[in-house]
């Protein structure tokens, strides 16, 4: 009953949000002179819907799994003894799975020809957090399986951290034109959209960096974090000679 309750708040945050994001855009962007916005997001929008379908897929098999295992192997989380605790330490060790998971769709030829969809919008927003192409979402769900395993995180667990991380994902993908102070102030906690910005440049030495999604911690850890104080001439997107 809990994961239900916590997959509704988690459509519910998501929408609102993202929606949230989107109109402040309009009103305070950073890139200025966006056209054709709603085009835009539509065609992002179309890719998540099919990513969601394939997504929803991939978790009911992986949570599957999980169950099975489960009886015969507690995982990490079978050494904390406070459920509160266990859950909140194994979100903040799945988020530096995601950390390295990100770095490897750089890294790695293979994932990068599917990971470059996501960086090839030029005209990063908010839509742009829901951008990806299928067959990543599809390595994603199949390759993260042990390491769900290996923490022994179950629904609530991964529900958890969609619902700590997607908020911090949209806003770090969004146009939006925060104070200085602020997005550097931020930067220190989760990635802010000045530092992910910087992470979808053109320049493979920018867009090889600040690979963080929901904490900034392990890009500031592992030497991957990198701060450029103007951003006004910033190119977003893939170098044509990539494609």
């Amino acid at each position: 009953m809990l994961d239900d309750d916590l997959n509704q708040l988690l459509l519910i945050v998501t929408i609102v949000s993202g929606g949230a994001l989107w109109l402040l855009e309009g009103v305070a962007p950073f890139f200025r002179n966006r056209r054709a916005r709603l085009k835009h997001a539509l065609l992002n929008f179309s890719v998540a819907a099919l990513n969601a379908l394939v997504s929803s897929i991939l978790l009911a098999v992986s949570l599957a799994v999980l169950n099975y295992v489960r009886p015969h192997w507690q995982g990490l989380k079978g050494l904390v003894e406070n459920e509160i605790a266990a859950a909140l330490l194994l979100v903040v060790i799945y988020d530096l799975w995601m950390y390295a998971w990100h770095r490897l769709n750089h890294a790695v030829p293979f994932f990068w020809r599917f990971h470059r969809f996501h960086h090839q919008d030029s005209e990063m927003d908010v839509t742009t957090g829901f951008r990806f192409h299928p067959f990543e979402i599809i390595f994603s769900e199949v390759i993260r399986v042990p390491i769900l395993i290996l923490l022994g995180m179950g629904a609530f667990e991964i529900l958890l951290y969609n619902l700590l991380s997607f908020p911090i994902i949209l806003m770090h993908h969004s146009n939006i034109a925060l104070p200085a102070r602020l997005d550097v102030a931020l930067s220190y906690l989760v990635p802010s959209p000045n530092v992910h910005r910087l992470h979808h440049s053109v320049n493979p030495a920018e867009s090889n960096a600040n690979f963080g999604s929901m904490l900034s911690i392990w890009d500031r850890l592992f030497g991957s974090l990198i701060w450029r104080e103007n951003l006004t001439s910033l190119r977003l997107g893939v170098e044509v000679r990539e494609l």
